[in-house]
This record gives structure tokens, C-alpha cells and sequence, in this order.
């Protein structure tokens, strides 16, 4: 009986070591395989219905191709007068506008560095509780309403998903409670998207935070 306890231990002890061992060949592995399937099924599936059978890894190779050309288009006049027209029309469509406006906003912010004056500055707040912080981008005041209402000084803030800092969401939180942090916009965006992993470079090794008065 000991002796079969102890050959468990080691089968355990063996197999917990080979996972570890695996784990980081596994997730990238994993890794791969999902934006594979993802950028393959961009396009693979209307691909599927013009052939009638599916052809794996033709979505993602047209897909490819296409970014290409539209970088290739985007560098020349006519190529840079026809996507400005596009987006006239998509501007035009309800819904759909507000959805491509904000993704714009964020890849200009992060890619072509422009817009970042929509966002005032990076902070810092106690979020979704106390004693849990969250950066987050201040984009005005508040409503002259919604301070009526609390009858305090309140500070719109967005608060970006990671790793998909086009969507997520507004929060309205007292001015005093909003430490300023001095982080340049873009090098907090690219802190969110990377999961703290990318962090900013430029900041001195100590600084007190402000707050926003």
C-alpha cells in the first residue's frame, strides 16, 4: 500500500513537472493556432460559400494579401481619396459610426499619434473597489448635471479594455479622487494592450502623484 502511494506521488511529481515544462510551448502553441483560425476566418468563411468547400489557411493568405494592398493604395492619392470616401460613407451609417469613430480614435492615438488630445491625461483611480487600481484616460468634465447631483467636482474617465483597448467603458469619479499620472497618453495605452508588460520608460524613478484639483 505505501509503495503504491509513493508510485502515485511520483506519477503526480512527473506529470506536474512535465507540464510545467510543456506550459510555455503549449500557450504559444494555443497562441498561434487562435490568431490563425481567427485571421483565416475573416475571410474564409465568405471564401467557403464562393467555392463551396473550405480551403484552410486561404482566408488568412488573402487576408494578408489585402492588408498589403491596402497599405500599398493607402501611400498613393488615389488609394488615400478612396478610403477617405469610405469613411465617409461608414460615417454615415448610425450605429456603425460611433463604433468605427472610437476604434479610429484609439488606433490613431496608439499607431499614428494623433488625436491625443481627446484624452487630457492618464490617471489613476480605486477601480472597480478600494484598494484596486486602474489606469484610466480622462476625457473632460462631467456633465454640469451630474455634478449638480452629487454636488461635487466630477471627472469623466474611460476605462480601456485589455487587451482590446477599443472598447470599454465610462466612469464618472470625483476630481479628488483622480491621481494624475504623467505618463504620455500612447505609453499608457500600450501599458493596457500589453497587460503591464510594455511599461513606459521615460518616467523618472520617483515622483508624488498629483491629483486633478
Amino acid at each position: 500500500m505505501i509503495q503504491f502511494i509513493i508510485m502515485w506521488q511520483k506519477i503526480g511529481a512527473y506529470f506536474f513537472r512535465g507540464l510545467i515544462t510543456l506550459l510555455p510551448a503549449l500557450i504559444t502553441i494555443w497562441l498561434l493556432w487562435f490568431m490563425f483560425s481567427f485571421l483565416d476566418g475573416i475571410l474564409g468563411n465568405f471564401i467557403t460559400l464562393l467555392l463551396g468547400h473550405s480551403i484552410p489557411g486561404l482566408g488568412l493568405i488573402v487576408t494578408i494579401l489585402l492588408i498589403f494592398l491596402s497599405g500599398y493604395s493607402a501611400t498613393h492619392i488615389f488609394g488615400a481619396k478612396l478610403f477617405q470616401l469610405g469613411e465617409e460613407i461608414i460615417y454615415k451609417i448610425p450605429i456603425v459610426k460611433h463604433i468605427y469613430a472610437s476604434a479610429k480614435q484609439i488606433n490613431d492615438v496608439l499607431f499614428v499619434h494623433k488625436g491625443t488630445e481627446e484624452f487630457r491625461r492618464a490617471c489613476l483611480i480605486e477601480y472597480p473597489r478600494k484598494g484596486i487600481w486602474s489606469i484610466g484616460f480622462i476625457t473632460s468634465d462631467a456633465a454640469a448635471e451630474i455634478e449638480a447631483k452629487t454636488k461635487e467636482k466630477m471627472i469623466n474617465v474611460f476605462i480601456a479594455n485589455t487587451p482590446t483597448p477599443a472598447t470599454g467603458f465610462l466612469i464618472m469619479v470625483p476630481a479628488k479622487e483622480v491621481i494624475l499620472l504623467e505618463m504620455k497618453i500612447d505609453a499608457a495605452f500600450k501599458y493596457v494592450i500589453s497587460g503591464g508588460v510594455l511599461k513606459p520608460s521615460d518616467l523618472p524613478n520617483e515622483m508624488p502623484p498629483k491629483k486633478e484639483s
